[in-house]
């Protein structure tokens, strides 16, 4: 009985993991980088939900868009700003520049929320769901729910909407792409956007679920999704999500059945592991160069 028991742990942790790898997977797929700050735009969400629902009194439905709205600002922010003047340099400067911005973010954050650990009360009031011996918390499922629907509005997207083609066009050659006719500005102002928004809806749902919130969590978070990203292949937007459960399950299962202490260190040996053996990922696609 404890292999559902630990599943189910594992799914509810492997949804926002699988969210964090989405929000990586849609900047990537437009720019062709990595965002290194996406942690602390989660950790935003998650203090914004915190303090609108547990400080302020405001129903949870508003805390979740208010997290949404929070995050979705500071990506279009930090793109217009920080991300677009130099989005024409190489891509290790605009990675470095996003490992600066998650410093500030983290900074930032701790001068208001730095003095103490904090905890998200309960938004259901009915109380678990107890189907034999797994106990199911109906706020896992909402965030399991919501990573599902999410991964299939975004696959749609890049499939089939005149953005996503643009999306891809920009990251496969960007001055190709301005020279089709592509909106540049928009569609890396919608990207961070987009990717922001991911990123505030992962910290709402997942703050309830998470047992501790602090201003560094961002940073443990990335870590978990960046695994589930290369897991999956980055640039997959099913990947991520397949990823993101699979991480979250296997360092249940590894925590369980192997040593407690490797639980939180089982994502770093998947990246090492992925990308040693199979570095495109389950569902990536290699690189095809014309020469």
């Amino acid at each position: 009985m404890e292999f559902f028991i630990l599943l189910s742990a594992g799914l509810a942790n492997g949804g926002y993991y699988a969210l964090i790898a989405l929000g990586l997977v849609l900047i990537f797929k437009a720019q062709d980088m990595v965002q290194f700050g996406h942690g602390e735009v989660f950790m935003i969400g998650a203090f914004t939900a915190y303090t609108v629902f547990a400080v302020v009194g405001w129903p949870y439905l508003v805390a979740f868009f208010a997290a949404v709205l929070a995050a979705t600002v500071v990506g279009m922010i930090v793109e217009r700003w920080l991300i677009r003047p130099i989005a024409h340099m190489p891509h290790m400067t605009l990675v470095m520049v996003t490992v600066g911005l998650s410093f500030l973010l983290k900074g930032a954050a701790r001068i208001e929320w730095g003095k103490d650990i904090y905890t998200f009360p309960a938004v259901f009031k009915s109380g678990p769901i107890v189907i034999g011996e797994v106990v199911l918390m109906p706020q896992q499922l909402v965030l399991v729910a919501f990573t599902l629907t999410l991964s299939v509005v975004m696959y749609l997207m890049f499939k089939y909407t005149a953005l996503g083609k643009q999306m891809r066009a920009t990251s496969q050659n960007m001055t190709g792409a301005q020279l089709s006719g592509v909106n540049i500005g928009r569609v890396f102002s919608s990207t961070w956007a987009m990717s922001g928004a991911m990123g505030g809806a992962a910290g709402a749902l997942s703050a309830p679920v998470l047992s501790l919130l602090f201003p560094d969590i961002g940073t443990f978070i990335l870590l978990k999704g960046f695994a589930a990203a290369v897991l999956g292949g980055f640039g997959s937007v099913v990947g991520a999500v397949v990823g993101g459960f699979a991480v979250g399950v296997m360092e249940k299962f590894v925590g369980f059945y192997i040593a407690t202490a490797l639980e939180h260190i089982s994502a770093f040996v998947i990246i090492m592991l992925v990308l040693i053996f199979w570095p495109k990922g389950l569902f990536g696609k290699k690189d095809v160069t014309r020469v």
